[in-house]
């Protein structure tokens, strides 16, 4: 599918993170403007991955991803740029793709996920416009090094 390098950025920085909730208003969002896709998974660091073809002024083609990562949500963009002027087409074509999730109002859903790194189960959640997120943790953080752990920062 992919026929030039592509690499990720967060959507949402590190400054400006509402939280799991947020997350899971997001893939609402997205699911509202683009309907659910064979790629919803249980594990939470691939959750989704939307390639979307995005039409600019001037009539290219520019594909997007909008993805669930390790990070939370994403969207990818070619690295291997001819020039400049093919890198700004890019980033103003993503800008204007979550601009454009952004102002969806997020469709009802629920995904189970794993986040396997701890390992922990959220349960993401999108009813009448709230989002929900459940998290159970294993009982025993000591058998994942994780004994200082507090679930409440999670």
């Amino acid at each position: 599918m992919w026929e030039r390098q592509y690499a990720g950025e967060w959507i949402y920085g590190v400054d400006e993170i509402g939280g799991e909730n947020e997350y899971a208003l997001f893939l609402g969002k997205v699911i509202a403007r683009f309907g659910r896709n064979d790629s919803l998974s249980s594990d939470w660091e691939n959750m989704y991955s939307y390639p979307i073809i995005v039409e600019n002024g001037q009539g290219e083609e520019l594909l997007v991803e909008i993805y669930h990562g390790p990070g939370g949500p994403s969207y990818s963009i070619p690295t291997d740029f001819k020039d400049d002027e093919e890198k700004e087409k890019y980033e103003q074509a993503a800008k204007a793709l979550v601009e454009y999730i952004q102002s969806a109002e997020p469709a009802d859903y629920e995904l189970e996920t794993v986040y396997e790194d701890i390992p922990v189960n959220v349960k993401y959640s999108v009813k009448n416009g709230v989002a929900k997120v459940e998290s159970e943790f294993p009982e025993d953080f000591e058998d994942y090094g994780m004994d200082d752990f507090d679930p409440d920062d999670f």
